[in-house]
């Protein structure tokens, strides 16, 4: 009997690993999988930039969502697979468990045969008791160290998740610095845009030519004015786009070159500008109407590069 209980016990002890690693393999084959995907998606991205479809800011935005991804990806996938080794660990431990206690319990049944036995070995018997005891004490070591093993691997898996965060941060702070040296450098290229226009364009002589070919109340007959019923107090009107009103602290206020225009006249566009003689605006910039002035703006922040103004007189 105790030969083929020590038998039971060593297949237990072999075919419990076995069975607690088959949910993990399943799982590695869904990361897998998911790594696949990922990599097939870069390869695509990779074949379209390597075409020709995807340039300059556009490339840049795409290198920056790859990264993006990645890192959350990396954070979805870290929880799950901590999750799936505490759920391994708790199985296996369990499963050990339930094996020692069908031991014992087989062990007191052989024992309380042997006690039913009308002529017993008392030093048997004895012998007995003290290995139950014994086992006793080894599955409580076997526990503590089971608990010590898993709080190691716990600790464990929280420096890789401080060390995977920390990672995390350095690429979001290189990739923040990136975006700023881009912007930098796009700004520059639009400022040397701007100096280009300055020099092909004058205020001075746009004015004499405009005046010379329109009288001051040109806008009276013109489709784009047709909704003006007069000056209104809180309201400018914007050609094309009719009255809209205007805070109380923007009112009235006449911006210069170098102020910033508040956003909420940068939607007035003016889309027509080869019809009042303008010259077309720098990449990045546009023209916006501000009551009967016209200003050229930084799309990006409202930096006001040029301004017109009294393009027409109420």
């Amino acid at each position: 009997m105790k030969t083929w209980l020590m038998m039971a016990a060593a297949t237990g002890a072999f075919a419990l690993p076995a069975a607690a690693a088959a949910p993990a393999l399943a799982q590695d084959g869904d990361r897998a999988e998911r790594r696949e995907q990922r990599q097939e998606r870069r390869e695509e991205r990779r074949e379209a930039r390597q075409g020709g479809q995807a340039r300059g800011p556009e490339l840049r935005q795409e290198r920056r969502e790859e990264r993006r991804e990645a890192r959350q990806e990396r954070r979805e996938d870290r929880p799950e697979a901590r999750q799936e080794r505490r759920e391994d660990r708790r199985e296996f431990r369990q499963e050990r468990r339930e094996d020692r206690q069908d031991f014992r319990q087989d062990r007191r049944e052989d024992r309380r045969e042997f006690r039913q036995d009308p002529t017993p070995n008392r030093p048997e018997f004895r012998q007995e008791r003290r290995e139950d005891r014994r086992e006793f004490r080894q599955d409580r070591r076997d526990d503590r160290r089971d608990f010590r093993q898993d709080r190691r691997e716990d600790r464990r898996d929280f420096r890789q998740d401080r060390r995977d965060d920390r990672w995390d941060r350095r690429d979001d702070r290189r990739d923040f610095r990136q975006d700023r040296r881009d912007d930098r450098r796009e700004y520059r290229r639009d400022r040397r845009d701007y100096r280009e226009f300055q020099r092909s364009w004058n205020r001075d002589r746009w004015r004499s030519d405009w005046s010379r070919r329109h009288r001051d109340d040109w806008w009276r007959s013109h489709t784009w004015f047709r909704n003006y019923t007069g000056l209104r107090v809180g309201f400018y009107f914007a050609p094309g786009y009719g009255y809209y009103q205007v805070p109380r602290n923007y009112w009235g206020i006449r911006w210069s070159a170098g102020d910033y225009l508040p956003s909420i006249f940068w939607r007035y566009r003016l889309s027509d500008w080869n019809y009042y003689g303008l010259p077309y605006p720098p990449a990045g910039t546009r023209w916006v109407y501000v009551d009967n002035n016209v200003y050229l703006i930084d799309e990006y922040d409202g930096y006001i590069l040029d301004v017109v103004w009294n393009v027409w007189r109420w």
